[in-house]
């Protein structure tokens, strides 16, 4: 892997690191404010609850130690009012007041009909109250018809004055029935509101109760004192809220269902939860007494908030400082490495603006300039010595041509006016030679002239070329002891340059000649199929090893063999230069050259 991809992937891990670092943190950090903000509500809840219920609780105490002076104030109303039940109310309460002495306790008088409404009281707020929607009223007064007092099991607080009150109720007739409320005077700086504005809390609180009424369920604000309003319209005003349907209300659904429930909106928490955790009808004489607190997080919400932020400022400085030390690394170590990676492989010097950085990166920068002027020096002493090579080369080649083209002349003369036989096996031997020579003569001349010579296809017998370098290959392969066989389909022309479809031809026939089986044919097909012409050279010899390699350059199979080891790699450039393919196959023990022609 590279270096570059190396620094960007520790880069990309220290990145992850560091954000999984400090998301841990961030989330550890929340988890436990949550945690200890719903321990915060949770004791605000118990804070209320546990005041509500032991004030509660403790006021029905305090009245209970009352509840006999209670009974017996109850018992001589009823009988007086039973004497005369058009007795004045309010001069009657007076005489009680005073043959008891009450000083700590006050009381009111109610009278009731057959349908269970206040017709005349000293409690003008209670007046043509139906205490049809009071349930344990209608339960108490129905009860009393056996002749008995009997008493609330617990106090209530009044919905309209805030004062708690103890209720006796018993039976004048049959049709007429007396009430009597019972008022600690010492209470009246210890009402429900004088208890939620006196706790050490910071929420908003409401204290509501619940109640069964003959249509469904109501609930009235325990805090709120009503001065002008008579109690009886003021329960006619209350929302009543039927079975199904409490489950729409948060008051009702705590009251009824014992369902605490919360909702923030403007970061004020409201919790809506009962008091106590179960029906208390036949205890208190109503259903529940519901709490709503009202809890400002904002305090605590903001904080959070700048935590937040915090954290995703946190990203985003170490975002940056990560950028300024991959600009650092790109700019002081990748881009230099880059740079003098990119000046070996064009081959030319590194900038200088590289050497001038001072550190390892401009050492190693201004070593390899070194070397490259050294190797450039090199190079061209070597081009010098490889162009005198080439010219003198080109010069032996042009010296050699006259004399070549003597001999065969003069060998073709020897062979027709030569009467001795005896001498044609040294006459074959030496026109072989010529041949040979000849041959490696005009791959010498195309590997000299290649570069600087352009070779022009044109429109060439490939069959009749073919028949006329077997032919003139026919004498070296007598000497050596093979025989060429032709199998050539007639007048198939392609479109290439004669000298290089002669050095594709030559140099198959001079190799299978060469590495060929002694006494063994060598077998030359073309054959014409469609669109294409299809050359093959079939012999007798050792399997090629390695057909890869066969047409590189300078590669020889057997290096026993003499050689420059350039015709199969001319061969392939041809081959390449005019579309022309090519593969090596072995078959019956023959190694095949194929060539496939376009025609």
């Amino acid at each position: 892997m590279k270096l570059r991809y190396q620094l960007y992937l520790f880069l990309l891990f220290l990145s992850t690191i560091l954000f999984f670092v400090l998301s841990l943190n961030y989330i550890s950090y929340k988890k436990q404010y949550e945690k200890d903000l719903k321990n915060f509500v949770n004791s605000e809840v118990r804070l209320h609850k546990k005041a509500i219920s032991n004030s509660i609780q403790n006021k029905n105490l305090e009245f209970q130690e009352g509840k006999e002076l209670f009974y017996n104030i109850s018992k001589d109303a009823l009988e007086l009012l039973k004497k005369d039940k058009n007795l004045n109310l309010s001069a009657l309460k007076n005489v009680l007041k005073v043959k008891y002495d009450l000083k700590n306790y006050d009381f009111d008088l109610y009278l009731i009909d057959d349908s269970y409404t206040i017709y005349k009281t000293t409690y003008i707020k209670d007046l043509n109250l139906d205490l049809k929607n009071i349930s344990d009223a209608k339960l108490l007064l129905e009860k009393s018809l056996d002749g008995n007092i009997y008493f609330s099991n617990f106090i209530n607080s009044d919905p309209v004055s805030l004062e708690y009150r103890l209720y006796a109720y018993a039976s004048i007739a049959q049709k007429n029935f007396l009430e009597l409320s019972f008022i600690n005077t010492q209470l009246s700086s210890t009402s429900m509101s004088f208890l939620v504005q006196n706790l050490q809390s910071n929420s908003n609180v409401k204290v509501y109760r619940v109640f069964k009424n003959k249509d469904g369920f109501s609930y009235y604000d325990m805090l709120r004192k009503l001065e002008n309003i008579n109690k009886e319209e003021y329960y006619k005003s209350l929302e009543i809220i039927k079975r199904g349907e409490l489950a729409k209300n948060d008051i009702m659904n705590s009251g009824i269902n014992f369902i605490q429930s919360e909702k923030l909106n403007n970061n004020i928490l409201t919790i809506t939860t009962p008091i106590f955790d179960k029906n208390m009808l036949e205890i208190l004489g109503f259903e529940n007494v519901v709490i709503e607190l009202e809890i400002d997080l904002s305090d605590r919400i903001e904080f959070m908030e700048g935590i937040k932020n915090l954290f995703i400022g946190s990203l985003f400085v170490i975002f940056f400082i990560l950028l300024l030390v991959f600009t650092f690394i790109q700019n002081r170590f990748t881009r230099p490495i880059e740079s003098i990676l990119k000046s070996i492989k064009e081959s030319k010097k590194v900038d200088k603006e590289l050497i001038n950085y001072n550190n390892e990166l401009s050492r190693i920068a201004t070593k390899y300039n070194i070397l490259y002027d050294n190797f450039t020096n090199e190079l061209v002493l070597n081009s010098n010595l490889l162009e005198e090579n080439k010219r003198f080369i080109a010069d032996t080649v042009h010296q050699i041509r006259t004399p070549l083209t003597n001999i065969m002349m003069n060998g073709e003369m020897i062979k027709k006016f030569q009467k001795d036989e005896s001498m044609n096996v040294f006459i074959e031997q030496i026109d072989a030679s010529i041949n040979m020579l000849s041959n490696s003569y005009e791959d010498l001349a195309y590997l000299i002239t290649s570069n600087s010579i352009s070779y022009k296809p044109k429109n060439i017998n490939l069959s009749q070329t073919i028949k006329d370098r077997i032919k003139f290959f026919a004498t070296i392969s007598k000497v050596n002891f093979k025989k060429i066989e032709a199998k050539i389909e007639d007048e198939i022309y392609v479109n290439m340059n004669e000298i290089e479809l002669e050095r594709i031809i030559d140099n198959n026939l001079s190799n299978a000649i060469k590495y060929g089986f002694k006494d063994k044919t060598i077998d030359v097909f073309l054959i014409k199929n469609k669109n294409e012409a299809i050359l093959e050279f079939r012999t007798f010899s050792n399997k090629i090893k390695n057909r890869d390699m066969i047409f590189s350059k300078n590669y020889r199979e057997d290096d026993a063999k003499r050689g420059l080891g350039l015709g199969l790699y001319m061969v392939s450039n041809i081959c390449i230069k005019y579309d022309i393919k090519y593969e090596i196959l072995y078959e019956n023990k023959q190694n095949i050259f194929k060539y496939i022609f376009k025609i």
